[in-house]
């Protein structure tokens, strides 16, 4: 019977692609020459090199990868889930970045995998910690470190916005925003905003927080306003120019048109502001 040899004079690469995108190889040495195989030895030879593919490690532990990131998310989307119906979130879509704390098992787990949020922050927009057990005969345990990004239609502006500016339908618009990286806070319905002022200047494409926007200016500066006084039960009113602008129960500076005194007098409603005789 002719003898199997191989003369390895070069390699070729056996790539595959596995079920995560990841291309995989494995290094085949290659004949220059023919050579006489037998019927047995090439059966020996599929055999082994059918053998290699299937039992490859990186194929198991991304088998397990995968097993624990499909887990964690399936708990972060019930999550999500409760918080957009409970805010009333529309369009909300996430993404989870995982991060596995040690070494991916050897091989997934046969069973279904416990979860356990280990962190003390419980909203799903902050960094969670996981602890995940597989109770298998050869269980392990893994801590999993996880960053959603949970994307949102949320209130910007569509302009450059002037501080004191009242907030109209034509300044406003709804863009999609990652909630996990607004602490400020956001709005997600136009009608929200609508009457309100600008605290400063905001840039135009500037997502809004409540810490830019203030109740309507209901008096501004130079405006003729009418100021109410009382003293010992007597009322009495004068016509005033205010010298700032003001929100409600803001408290501002006042000229008395008739004594041509300047007063500190409080923004009452639009156009009345209420002082006392001084």
């Amino acid at each position: 019977m002719p003898i199997f040899q191989i003369e390895s004079k070069a390699l070729i690469s056996l790539n595959f692609i596995n079920h995560t995108g990841r291309l995989t190889g494995r290094l085949l040495p290659l004949s220059r020459r023919p050579a006489t195989v037998c019927g047995k030895a090439l059966s020996a030879l599929f055999l082994v090199l059918a053998g290699g593919l299937g039992a490859s490690p990186t194929l198991a532990a991304d088998d397990a990868r995968g097993q624990i990131e499909q887990a964690i998310g399936a708990q972060l989307d019930a999550q999500f889930a409760e918080e957009a119906r409970r805010n009333g979130w529309q369009g909300l879509r996430t993404q989870y970045s995982h991060e596995l704390l040690g070494a991916p098992p050897a091989l997934a787990c046969a069973s279904a995998l416990q979860v356990q949020r280990r962190s003390e922050d419980a909203s799903p927009l902050a960094r969670q910690r996981f602890e995940v057990h597989c109770a298998d005969t050869e269980g392990w345990t893994l801590m999993v470190s996880t960053q959603a990004s949970a994307f949102l239609p949320v209130v910007y502006s569509s302009g450059v916005l002037e501080r004191g500016a009242i907030l109209g339908s034509q300044d406003l618009q709804l863009q999609p925003l990652n909630i996990a990286r607004a602490p400020h806070g956001f709005f997600t319905r136009i009608d929200q905003v609508i009457g309100q002022s600008a605290r400063r200047r905001i840039r135009a494409g500037q997502p809004l927080s409540p810490a830019l926007l203030g109740s309507a200016q209901v008096v501004k500066r130079g405006q003729q306003v009418r100021i109410n006084a009382s003293r010992d039960g007597i009322e009495a009113s004068a016509p005033g120019e205010a010298l700032a602008n003001g929100q409600q129960g803001d408290v501002i500076k006042v000229r008395n048109l008739g004594s041509q005194k300047v007063i500190q007098a409080q923004v009452v409603d639009a156009g009345v502001v209420s002082s006392t005789y001084q």
